[in-house]
């Protein structure tokens, strides 16, 4: 971890284990996650409370009227996670002090309970209390509530795993997310570029239509929609050359726009153009498509039982 993090985590009591940080801060069980590889909010950090919905709804107000520059918040169902930024990490370390002393001070305030509680019951913590991993931070919670979370979870995923395939219907959705993409991909290719957006757009639009139709959400989705709009890409390259060789084909008369294309082809220059054309948008696709299965992939992630 960057070294004058950890030097504020130190300051602040918390341990640090490369690019993480535990401890106990104003008396609230806090885990802190550096990525400087996130380019939109490198540092996260969450904090462990117990709170009412009306302290909740209090600190989510405060929070608000806070007005904290590069700050993103969310209540958890354990607490608070917030997510910073800056324009560059040295004014980010430097905030932090008195981000720390605003957040912690609303949390406060509004009388959410800290280190000693349960954050899911509120119930005081027992010596048989499990300290966790959730979602990447450490939170300690009575052995009760995460055998009722485990058990949710449990049902949740068995549910998952009974429900339909409807590979059909979610085929479908991937088809019209490539259509999307190919739509912008002859826009874009008639406005001179070639670029890996059109199938960013087809794997979302892929995606959510793959779910909206019935689709389950599992790792065959991103191989359908990944081949299907990969496929498609490609298919809009002889469509973007047809659809040129027949304009071209009006100013001379007599041929087809299959034809025109079909004669140019023959032409080894043109062929050559059409080849490296279809070589860019491959490699453009690959890109897009693994990114973006990748994003994908964080949202539907199932989870798994807390330990």
């Amino acid at each position: 971890m960057n070294k004058k993090f950890t030097e504020f985590f130190n300051r602040n009591m918390m341990s640090v284990e490369k690019n993480t940080a535990y401890g106990i801060v104003n008396g609230y069980e806090t885990s802190a996650v550096l990525n400087t590889m996130e380019n939109n909010f490198p540092f996260r950090l969450h904090i462990g409370f117990y709170a009412t919905d009306e302290q909740k709804r209090n600190i989510e107000a405060a929070l608000r009227n806070a007005a904290i520059k590069f700050f993103r918040f969310e209540i958890s169902p354990y607490g608070l996670l917030i997510c910073l930024n800056d324009i560059t990490m040295s004014r980010l370390i430097n905030r932090l002090p008195s981000v720390f002393d605003t957040v912690y001070g609303i949390i406060s305030e509004n009388g959410a309970l800290g280190e000693k509680y349960c954050p899911v019951c509120g119930g005081e913590l027992e010596e048989n209390a499990s300290k966790c991993n959730i979602d990447g931070y450490y939170l300690t919670i009575d052995e009760k509530c995460k055998e009722t979370i485990n058990s949710v979870i449990d049902a949740e995923n068995k549910d998952f795993a009974a429900a339909p395939n409807n590979y059909l219907k979610g085929f479908l959705g991937a088809v019209i997310g490539g259509l999307v993409g190919v739509v912008i991909a002859i826009l874009l290719n008639f406005a001179g570029f070639i670029a890996s957006i059109s199938s960013v757009v087809a794997v979302i639009v892929g995606c959510f239509l793959y779910r909206k139709l019935g689709g389950k959400p599992n790792k065959m989705m991103f191989v359908i929609v990944g081949v299907t709009t990969f496929l498609m890409m490609l298919v809009s390259v002889p469509i973007i050359y047809i659809i040129m060789a027949g304009i071209a084909a009006q100013e001379v008369g007599g041929y087809t726009a299959m034809e025109a294309f079909m004669v140019l082809m023959g032409d080894a220059e043109y062929a050559g153009w059409f080849y490296g054309d279809l070589a860019m948008t491959a490699l453009f696709s690959i890109v897009g498509v693994g990114l973006e299965i990748f994003n994908q992939s964080k949202l539907v992630k199932r989870r798994n039982k807390i330990s």
